[in-house]
């Protein structure tokens, strides 16, 4: 099946259905909060649908601007819905456990946009599935520029979802470090061309943190960062570390891109001991010609793209607690 027949479909499921729910993944980054966010004003302010819902975890505060003041439902308005429309994750086990079992018990059509490798398809009844974009936020903008009644032109699908499908490109390329394509770089003209002020955007996701974060990341680098001589850089922050400086949530993104400026590193893993679950979560970045993919799905029971990829170390299953982090590392190949 071709896109723009997918799209027909749809926007008949669109038209046919009276309560949407709109998932994205679990601890949602920007491109989560942009694809879905984009997509909830879409069908409210372009598609007039008033009973649409947003089910997923609080974002972040340094993030939460992206979307504007969109309201969270809770998890039982899955069981309501006759369409769920699923961005930024590829199976349906990405939403959490909270949001998991009853996505898989709804009988309601769903609907996958995604740009991660995998993509679970017998899990859903429509798939928009490419990893050759820079983020999800992308694959939206693909398709609502191409719905009836917008049929290319972008600036008629507002700037509420205009604002979030920038945003969302804008953190998932880490303000166009990497993953971009050409078609990435069309898109942002694109949506500048309509409206967007993406210095705005900018100054929100960049230019608004507190000192916490300037002397967290100044210490952490400085203290807790080692080098392997195989290329691999490696950052721990045990929940002990996160509190010294009353971090909160979000403030430490874009930390482990930092070490990739040195020369001899190829590869950066950054362990967080996490205050709400008993693991450690994982985030690892490469340079092109190493894989953070690899590493995630190898080693920390994740996954994600060639050079930006996640994961997690469970408490006790993988490690006893977060002290022993570091002699687990000493096993892991680049």
């Amino acid at each position: 099946m071709d896109k723009a027949e997918k799209i027909r479909i749809l926007s008949s499921l669109i038209d046919d259905s009276s309560r949407i729910v709109i998932s994205t993944h679990t601890h949602p980054d920007g491109d989560a909060l942009g694809s879905s966010g984009a997509i909830y004003h879409y069908l409210r302010e372009v598609r007039g649908k008033s009973d649409v819902k947003m089910v997923r975890e609080p974002s972040p505060a340094t993030i939460a601007f992206i979307g504007g003041d969109i309201p969270l439902a809770g998890p039982e308005a899955i069981a309501e819905a006759d369409l769920l429309i699923c961005t930024d994750y590829n199976a349906l086990s990405r939403a959490g456990s909270q949001f998991e079992p009853l996505l898989r018990d709804s009988h309601a059509r769903k609907v996958l946009i995604d740009h991660h490798l995998n993509p679970q398809e017998a899990e859903f009844d429509l798939v928009f599935s490419r990893t050759e974009v820079s983020s999800a936020s992308e694959m939206v903008y693909e398709i609502l520029r191409q719905m009836p009644g917008i049929d290319g032109q972008t600036a008629l699908l507002g700037l509420p979802v205009l604002n979030c499908l920038m945003a969302g490109m804008t953190t998932d390329t880490n303000n166009f470090a990497n993953s971009v394509f050409p078609s990435t770089l069309a898109m942002a003209a694109d949506l500048i061309a309509s409206g967007v002020d993406r210095d705005a955007i900018i100054a929100e996701l960049y230019n608004r943190y507190r000192p916490n974060r300037v002397r967290a990341i100044a210490h952490i680098l400085s203290e807790h960062l080692t080098i392997r001589p195989d290329g691999l850089a490696v950052i721990i922050v045990t929940k002990e570390l996160w509190h010294k400086f009353g971090l909160l949530e979000g403030e430490l993104e874009g930390m482990v891109n930092i070490p990739l400026t040195i020369d001899e590193v190829k590869v950066c893993l950054y362990l967080r001991e996490s205050d709400d679950a008993p693991e450690m979560r994982a985030s690892i970045r490469s340079k092109r010609g190493w894989s953070a993919n690899k590493m995630a799905a190898k080693y920390f029971h994740g996954g994600g793209h060639e050079q930006a990829a996640g994961g997690k170390l469970r408490i006790p299953e993988d490690i006893p607690d977060a002290s022993a982090a570091a002699a687990f590392i000493e096993k892991v190949e680049i």
